[in-house]
């Protein structure tokens, strides 16, 4: 087998993933190739739902670029070094394409997994977490249509965080195989697979707000603008979301005291408790 050469390792990189094939490493190859593959048609898509600036996932392409070029030189020097390695003892060479598989199987694993999980659910789905992964993509999704539908911008800030949750999730989980469980997100939520009182109230609320915008934006708001000024109903939309925020903030307050009460009086009866048994032994003592 040839020395492979590490300037034609070089000139392939700039295709990622071409220089690993060179090498005879398919399997990276094709990791970085649907790498960019994954980059490029996301920048599509944002571009073709007009919901983020659209080239914003080609800012990855120069990484990805880089990682796929330095990793193939190194792989290049580490292939002909073993090569070089096993002929003077006289041993049979192994093809390259099995010199480093055991090695490399495990880093392929975790870059596959990162790869989908840049798609919000996919990444746990492929290490085999299906409940986890349908339920980020499902609230993934939701946010996205809930967001063009009802024309509000404020659920656009939830993709961003429910993309970087799922990216960093899926490194923790790949990190620390031996601990993978396929548990619900909203498992304490769910006891006995069935609904909480708690849950199943906000999830209520949830579905009661949710109903009533969609009401005002799609019949209420448009009759107004017939009958009224395009303004009023602009301010008439700012106001309910207001409105909404003031009473959410309103109600997180007013639990926020309730705990606080109840953890003093468990605290006093506690005291008092103690105070009550101090004097019992005392008066048992005498």
């Amino acid at each position: 087998m040839k020395k492979k050469s590490k300037f034609l390792t070089f000139i392939l990189s700039f295709v990622p993933g071409l220089g690993h094939i060179y090498l005879g490493l398919i399997q990276r190859g094709l990791l970085f190739l649907i790498a960019t593959a994954l980059a490029i048609l996301s920048a599509f898509f944002i571009e073709l739902l007009g919901v983020f600036y659209g080239p914003l996932p080609l800012v990855f392409l120069p990484f990805i670029w880089l990682a796929a070029l330095v990793d193939s030189i190194i792989l290049a020097d580490r292939l002909n070094r073993q090569m070089l390695e096993a002929k003077p003892a006289g041993t049979e060479y192994v093809p390259t394409s099995n010199i480093l598989e055991d090695e490399l199987k495990i880093q392929n694993h975790k870059i596959m997994a990162v790869i989908f999980s840049m798609i919000p659910g996919a990444g746990h789905m492929y290490l085999g977490q299906m409940i986890k992964g349908i339920q980020l993509m499902l609230a993934f999704m939701l946010a996205l249509y809930l967001s063009d539908f009802l024309n509000l911008s404020l659920l656009m800030m939830f993709l961003p965080l429910l993309w970087f949750y799922s990216v960093f999730d899926v490194l923790h989980r790949v990190s620390n195989a031996d601990k993978l469980q396929d548990t619900a997100y909203l498992e304490s939520y769910f006891p006995a697979g069935e609904l909480s009182g708690k849950a199943g109230k906000y999830i209520g609320i949830g579905l009661v707000v949710v109903g009533c915008l969609m009401i005002l934006e799609r019949i209420v708001l448009p009759q107004l603008q017939i009958m009224l000024d395009s303004r009023f109903t602009d301010y008439l939309r700012t106001g309910i979301i207001a409105i909404l925020f003031i009473a959410g903030g309103i109600r997180l307050m007013m639990g926020s005291k309730d705990r606080d009460g109840s953890k003093d009086q468990g605290h006093k009866n506690t005291e008092k408790n103690k105070e009550d048994n101090d004097n019992d032994s005392v008066k048992g003592d005498s």
